[in-house]
């Protein structure tokens, strides 16, 4: 009795917090404008053709049905749009708190609540229509009810949510492909032949077989057609899963020397490996089902991703497409100190101080306007709108905005519809020398360098700088 109390005395300021950051979670959405990657899932909704739609990897099909649910009720802002996101991030944070509740002592809790809820490019792709959000959702959703019950019929929800994961964003085969080895093991395989006498064998079976083939042929169809999945990862394990874990947890603001990099990537890796060999020699031990099966499954993913780049040179996830990895490496490392023996005051003192900087951390990066993979998008609704306001109709914008434009505002800005557009790279000589004087304004973004045009027939005139993203508008004026 006094130990459950014990753990339970600190469980409604961690509620407190799960409030607090889905309040985080629901500015970020309202605030932030919409990114180039929503754009074009809005437009491929807007303008359906199925062929465009299944040939790029940047449809998600919850995220997809999500924007057309939105489309269809008349809903087009890009807060409405990313309504599945927020309910999916709210709920992945929740089962995080559920999880919370149920940890030893006040320091395991805040460093597991700091690590899941203090990453800022985590609660970045929570609050972006795209799969990520739902996906991890899914997948928590997915270990929940395969970790806390017995009772089959709610363990069956388990593989539900673990194909929901996968169908929501590719990358969570890894996922699924491993979570589902062990779910037939567990409840049919280890019985041999009755399995066949079980009828819900033959469902389940159907069910992942389906999100097997649904899967694979979806990825085949995208690398006929376009092969936008390829090109995105990297060549090393090491610097591409954990080294981005590094890059995006400190969110840009501090370079770290390569070959520092490398070793803390390698240190990770590391403490990752061992988390997961201790989770499973020693499961007499803790007996704790999520911390075993975690470390099943992690084991799984990672031999999964070296085995598609071994064979089949399939690049190694990176950044947002590594983000599968990071609820199980969290849980791995989270139980491995709460189990690890060694001295109380040292292991505190660790947790303690981790948790310290994953929170000054969190409060240096945290945005409401902006983010690490989009820092290009903000501001785009104010630049669209001053160019409304001026009643520009031929305009030239740089390549960072003009899809987004393209794409989304166009269809939904009536302060500003051009007649004319065009898009310019950094130092394109060749497009302003010959298209320039066709344009009324230009939409730079640094780095830009025109004093090569001082000796052409146009002055360009700047009319608006915004010091956030130190853009600025120019007018095109004839000398």
């Amino acid at each position: 009795m006094q130990a459950t109390r014990h753990k339970s005395k600190y469980n409604f300021l961690f509620f407190i917090a799960w409030l607090a950051v889905s309040f985080y979670l629901i500015l970020r959405t309202y605030f932030v404008d919409i990114t180039d990657d929503e754009a074009w899932s809005y437009f491929n909704v807007k303008h359906f053709w199925w062929v465009e739609t299944l040939c790029s990897g940047n449809t998600h099909w919850f995220n997809f049905a999500a924007i057309k649910a939105a489309l269809l009720l008349g809903f087009e802002k890009a807060w409405q749009l990313r309504w599945f996101s927020l309910l999916s991030g709210i709920t992945f944070l929740y089962v995080a708190y559920l999880w919370i509740k149920s940890l030893d002592n006040l320091v395991i809790k805040l460093f597991a609540f700091s690590l899941l809820f203090l990453n800022p490019y985590v609660i970045e792709y929570l609050t972006l229509a795209r799969g990520y959000s739902a996906a991890l959702c899914f997948m928590a959703l997915s270990l929940y009810f395969y970790t806390t019950t017995d009772k089959k019929f709610i363990v069956s929800l388990s593989l539900l949510f673990a194909g929901c994961s996968a169908i929501a964003n590719f990358n969570f085969f890894y996922f699924f492909v491993p979570f589902t080895a062990i779910y037939f093991h567990k409840y049919y395989f280890q019985y041999r032949f009755t399995c066949f006498k079980n009828k819900q064998f033959y469902i389940d079976g159907l069910y992942a077989l389906s999100i097997v083939f649904l899967v694979l042929r979806a990825l085949a169809f995208i690398k006929e057609c376009s092969n936008d999945i390829g090109s995105f990862g990297g060549e090393d394990l090491v610097t591409s899963v954990f080294g981005s874990f590094i890059d995006t947890l400190l969110y840009g603001k501090l370079l770290l020397p390569s070959l520092l990099k490398y070793i803390l990537s390698y240190e990770l890796l590391v403490l990752v490996i061992t988390a997961c060999v201790y989770g499973l020699a020693s499961f007499k031990r803790h007996a704790n089902n999520l911390y075993y099966y975690s470390s099943l499954i992690l084991l799984g993913m990672l031999f999964l991703v070296v085995f598609n780049n071994w064979v089949f040179h399939v690049l190694y996830p990176t950044e947002r497409t590594a983000l599968m990895f990071y609820p199980l490496i969290v849980i791995v490392i989270v139980l491995f100190f709460n189990y690890i023996s060694i001295k109380p005051m040292l292991k505190n003192s660790m947790l303690y101080l981790g948790s310290v900087l994953l929170m000054i951390n969190f409060s240096v990066n945290a945005k409401l306007v902006s983010g690490y993979d989009h820092s290009y998008c903000m501001n785009t609704n104010q630049y669209f709108e001053y160019l409304g306001n001026t009643k520009a109709k031929k305009v030239c914008l740089a390549v960072e905005v003009y899809f987004v434009y393209l794409k989304y505002y166009q269809y939904t800005n009536a302060a500003f519809y051009a007649e004319s557009i065009n898009e310019y790279k950094t130092n394109q000589k060749y497009l302003f020398k010959h298209k320039l004087q066709d344009f009324e304004y230009l939409l730079l973004l640094p780095p830009y360098n025109l004093s090569y045009y001082k000796k052409s027939p146009i002055r360009l005139k700047t009319v608006k700088y915004f010091p956030d993203t130190k853009a600025l508008i120019v007018k095109v004026e004839k000398k």
